[in-house]
């Protein structure tokens, strides 16, 4: 069967919510080819606001004319991207809107107004990709094994293969040309991020650099790794909610900057290396990417760790900056096209499943 290609806008903000990924792409949803992208980064106040929301998030929820105004704000920061963006030749907007709320196998809330885009550009849109698999009693997350698989295949990549991003939350997907199956690992960058926004107001650790001057407090380290999600097996996904007492008691410990970010950053890794614990087999392959990929400190640790090279994304013509908002573009595809977009070994669903709700203009 014949799948119908079109020129899709994906449109991703993660947890960092330090703005928004746009990317244009040619796609059925089986392949892709990357046309343009770009970024457009929040200033504080937007930050700011988006911050207020995920803080407030429970209010937000019960409270529907709140929960409506926040879906505005976020649609026209939307709305303020695509402006900005100039490549104008798309027909379907990708809209994965930004996560406040993940409850596995109860709620996943996304604010943003698919409507407020559709009325302005006049596009298509696709968006609410967890909703269908969460009411089939799937997990809702992670999304986006299929599309790794996609970028392990097209590149031939020897299998066993996990494929890495190292967002706010760490997710992984594994392919052996049999089974795919995905998961989210543990924190990546939000403890980081969170811990040297509290110690010195910066938004993040260049390159690590800070953290490859620090001592790993490794008893921390075992702790964290005691809790029961490491040693539960996937399908499981978690929200950047699910650490906040963990970190409370962090900061209470009052380690030093360096010595901090030195131990969430061994977090970020055992968590990785942990994971493969819950694989058929050990993985001969890994590529990494997301914005963990730049901070050499982590790069390292988790290159000691595995022994084997990890595979650097810009020799194989992966944008890591862009892989997420690639993905929103792959499986609007695969919505218009009735493609399943979650599986039961990377969701929990009994049986692959479509997703995706569409406005047709």
């Amino acid at each position: 069967m014949e799948y119908k290609f079109y020129n899709v806008v994906g449109l991703m903000t993660g947890t960092s919510m330090d703005g928004i990924d746009i990317s244009l792409v040619k796609t059925n949803g089986i392949e892709l080819i990357p046309i343009d992208s770009f970024y457009y980064k929040f200033n504080k106040s937007q930050f700011d606001k988006l911050f207020f929301f995920f803080k407030t998030r429970n209010e937000l929820i019960s409270n529907s004319k709140k929960k409506s105004e926040a879906d505005n704000y976020v649609s026209k920061l939307h709305i303020q991207a695509l402006n900005r963006f100039k490549n104008k030749n798309y027909e379907i907007i990708g809209l994965h809107g930004q996560t406040i709320h993940h409850s596995p196998q109860k709620r996943s809330v996304q604010l943003g107004n698919p409507y407020l885009l559709s009325d302005y550009f006049k596009k298509k849109i696709v968006y609410d990709f967890r909703k269908n698999d969460l009411i089939n009693g799937g997990q809702g997350a992670p999304l986006a094994p299929i599309y790794h698989k996609y970028l392990i295949e097209k590149n031939n990549l020897e299998l066993p293969c996990v494929f890495i991003n190292i967002g706010g939350i760490s997710n992984l997907t594994y392919w052996d040309g049999n089974q795919l199956i995905g998961f989210d690992v543990g924190p990546g960058n939000c403890l980081l991020d969170d811990f040297i926004k509290i110690k010195l107001n910066s938004n993040f650790d260049f390159n690590g650099n800070l953290a490859s001057k620090g001592e790993i407090n490794n008893g921390l380290v075992v702790s964290f790794m005691k809790k029961k999600y490491f040693k539960t097996l996937p399908p499981k996904s978690l929200d950047k909610n699910d650490f906040s007492k963990f970190f409370n008691k962090f900061l209470g410990n009052n380690l030093s900057v360096n010595d901090g970010l030195a131990t969430l950053s061994e977090i970020t890794i055992k968590c990785i290396i942990n994971s493969f614990n819950c694989l058929p087999r050990k993985p001969v392959s890994m590529v990494v990417c997301g914005g963990g990929f730049k901070n050499k400190f982590l790069i390292n640790r988790l290159q000691f760790f595995f022994k084997k090279p990890i595979i650097n994304p810009k020799f194989i013509n992966i944008d890591i900056d862009f892989v997420e908002s690639e993905l929103i573009a792959f499986i609007a595809a695969r919505t218009i096209n009735k493609l399943p977009i979650t599986f039961p070994k990377t969701t929990g669903v009994s049986k692959p499943l479509t997703g995706g709700v569409l406005i047709k203009k």
